[in-house]
């Protein structure tokens, strides 16, 4: 147990599976919580066991209902803006951790349980998931610098500006959800995809993680010379048997 609100396990080799356990509450997020999980994502990173980490919510119901509104009635006008910045770095932390994230989403994702998902590589989700960005109901706004990507500019306006809830099926649709399972299988499916990253070389995923989120903006062949830059310096190339060991081992006429 990381701390009495977020939950570690590792049910599989080089999988971390964090869970955020809050269940009375639809696994809202404290900001205790959102900084447990900083402080184990900053611990996980310099890992070497940890090859992938698996987010989800305790239960079936919900992800995760977002900020904990009672906790923020509680603070000041001061309290609350302190804690906003605070969250902000939080999250964007979340974005750049160097290896992948997974976010299987059961159930409900609701305002910040949708942020969380969405600064996931990789988002698992079913039937009864739903997700929504509710900024746009209180007069704020979420996820314009990132959502675009993932889903487009016609459905991110729709979805920014309307706030309405979006299906499992409808998000798997557009791209919201990356991989799409039944109820009783989204974890499953989830952890799945993450031992399918843990089975690859790990520099070379941390290597596409970042090549990705600093290609954001950036014209296509700065983004082509920084990807071959990267094949030659950090991940080096091995020798060619080394490297397609498994072909070479393969009996003949086996391509």
């Amino acid at each position: 147990m990381t701390s009495r609100e977020l939950l570690e396990s590792f049910p599989a080799p080089g999988v971390l599976q964090l869970t955020l356990d809050r269940p009375q509450v639809h696994n809202a997020i404290s900001l205790s919580l959102q900084r447990a999980l900083d402080e184990r994502l900053t611990r996980a990173a310099a890992e070497e066991a940890v090859r992938v980490v698996v987010l989800t919510g305790a239960g079936t119901s919900a992800f995760s209902a977002g900020y904990d509104l009672r906790e923020l009635e509680a603070l000041s006008s001061q309290e609350n803006l302190e804690a906003m910045l605070e969250r902000e770095e939080l999250l964007w932390r979340y974005v750049e951790f160097p290896k992948p994230t997974i976010a299987a989403v059961r159930g409900m994702a609701y305002g910040a349980g949708t942020l969380l998902a969405a600064c996931s590589d990789l988002r698992v989700g079913g039937p009864s998931t739903t997700l929504t960005v509710t900024a746009a109901k209180y007069g704020g706004a979420n996820l314009t610098w990132l959502l675009d990507t993932l889903i487009g500019a016609g459905q991110t306006r729709d979805l920014l500006m309307t706030s309405r809830a979006v299906t499992g099926a409808e998000a798997y649709r557009i791209g919201l959800l990356t991989r799409y399972a039944d109820d009783g299988d989204v974890l499953a499916a989830a952890l799945e995809a993450a031992e399918q990253i843990a089975a690859q070389p790990a520099e070379a995923i941390r290597e596409i993680k970042s090549l990705l989120l600093t290609g954001y903006g950036t014209d296509l062949r700065s983004r082509y010379d920084r990807e071959n830059t990267a094949a030659r310096t950090t991940l080096r190339p091995r020798p060619v048997a080394e490297m397609f060991g498994e072909f070479f081992g393969a009996p003949a006429g086996i391509d």
